[in-house]
């Protein structure tokens, strides 16, 4: 097997490009994270998933007008570095202004995973400030758990297309499995063990080495890493089930090593895959009205990321990409947050069509909720790969008054 060696880091040039284009065309933009750490990005294999924050809380369609000016940059990117396709795979997924990333009754968990590169240097420090001076609580237990659930148990190869990779994508299985599919539920577990949230994947592994049992196996991960996945014994059978196998034991005796501490958790030693998530279902109880926000964030710039999927780039594959849209889209922000409003301000458990009905002519206009209802239909996880680019032109078309309907039931919902 033959491999190409790593490329240069350059996701600082990244950051600073995509920064300052798109600033230029929305100057609201004034700061940029990025989920995990700089080391965490691995060159010719990681993309970069963007959180921009602006100067003060946007409208609906002053949020739409935002996405579509970033889609563009992002095309216009995507057209002239084909190199960093790969880099591209994501238009910005939380979307905040400063006030709401620093009221305490929006804090999410994820926040202490970002890494913060540009924007005001008062504006930054009140974030990190109050990052670190987060209490943990059970809000980041169950967080963390709710992450394990996810990934815990056995390993589906085929959960991760390999797209825009490519000269490296003989690589990709490897880096897939390690960072995508086995450092999230390893960071939760560290940090679950140690009180605390910090930011990186990498650093998580060591951690995990020095605090969990089968330390062998992560000195191994740590080392396919160092290598840019350079091994072809663990890229074929039998090595690659091997590796597989063992990583699944790291993974169920680092769970057994924390769930005796875990009162929170009601679950016995060495659950099963289905075990672990129904006690972790259990634990977490029904939805609470704070997670309208926490599902409605990651809907503010989707316009522009569909709109950019569904332009014709011939080096970029946007097909799985839109459909890994489509598999949460409909669920995620719009039938979730409308069923927890129902329940908490209506008092009544409703469908979201039936939700719609109770708000048209109220909190909603008619053109808002026969928004929310085409968004409903277009937004199919069962649509055929043949109609993935139409349908994600279509959503765009209705989208700012969708996204209108859902940031008014958030701001009812206090």
């Amino acid at each position: 097997m033959k491999f190409t060696p790593a490329p240069p880091n350059d996701f600082p040039e990244f950051i600073e490009t995509y920064f300052e284009r798109c600033r230029a065309r929305a100057p609201q933009i004034e700061g940029i994270a990025g989920k995990w750490t700089l080391e965490d990005l691995i060159p010719g294999l990681s993309d970069f998933d963007v959180r921009f924050i602006v100067a003060e809380p946007l409208s609906a369609r002053q949020w739409c007008e935002m996405s579509m000016q970033v889609a563009r940059v992002h095309l216009e990117l995507a057209q002239q570095r084909k190199d960093w396709a790969r880099t591209l795979e994501h238009l910005p997924g939380v979307n905040l202004s400063w006030s709401e990333l620093l009221d305490p009754q929006n804090y999410y968990p994820e926040f202490a995973q970002w890494s913060f590169y540009h924007g005001p240097k008062e504006k930054l420090a009140a974030v990190e400030k109050m990052i670190s001076a987060r209490a943990w609580d059970e809000s980041e237990t169950a967080y963390h758990w709710k992450k394990i659930a996810v990934y815990y148990g056995p390993y589906d190869r085929t959960i991760d297309v390999p797209i825009n990779l490519g000269v490296y994508e003989n690589k990709y299985p490897l880096h897939s499995r390690l960072m995508h599919y086995f450092a999230p539920p390893v960071h939760s577990l560290v940090c679950l063990k140690e009180g605390k949230t910090e930011a990186g994947k990498i650093e998580a592994f060591r951690r995990a080495a020095e605090i969990f049992p089968n330390r062998n196996t992560m000195q191994e991960v740590l080392r396919l890493i160092e290598m840019h996945y350079e091994a072809p014994e663990y890229l074929a059978e039998p090595g690659q089930t091997t590796l597989e196998n063992k990583l699944e034991t790291y993974l169920r005796d680092a769970v057994n090593e924390i769930l005796p501490r875990q009162n929170w958790l009601r679950c016995a030693p060495n659950p099963s895959a289905g075990e672990l998530k129904t006690a972790v279902r259990e634990a977490s109880g029904p939805p609470q009205i704070s997670q309208m926000f926490e599902l409605v964030k990651f809907a503010r710039l989707m316009q522009g990321r569909l709109w950019f999927y569904a332009q014709e780039v011939s080096w970029f594959d946007s097909l799985p990409l839109i459909r890994n849209e489509m598999s949460r889209m409909r669920a995620n922000f719009l039938e979730q947050p409308l069923q927890i409003f129902a329940k908490y301000h209506l008092g009544k458990s409703l469908s979201a069509d039936e939700c719609l009905s109770e708000l048209e002519g109220d909190l909603l206009s008619r053109e808002e909720v026969a928004a929310c209802r085409s968004f409903a239909e277009i937004a199919d996880p069962a649509t055929p790969d043949a109609e993935l680019k139409a349908r994600a032109a279509k959503i765009v078309e209705i989208y700012q008054p969708f996204l209108a309907a859902m940031e008014a039931v958030v701001r009812a919902a206090g």
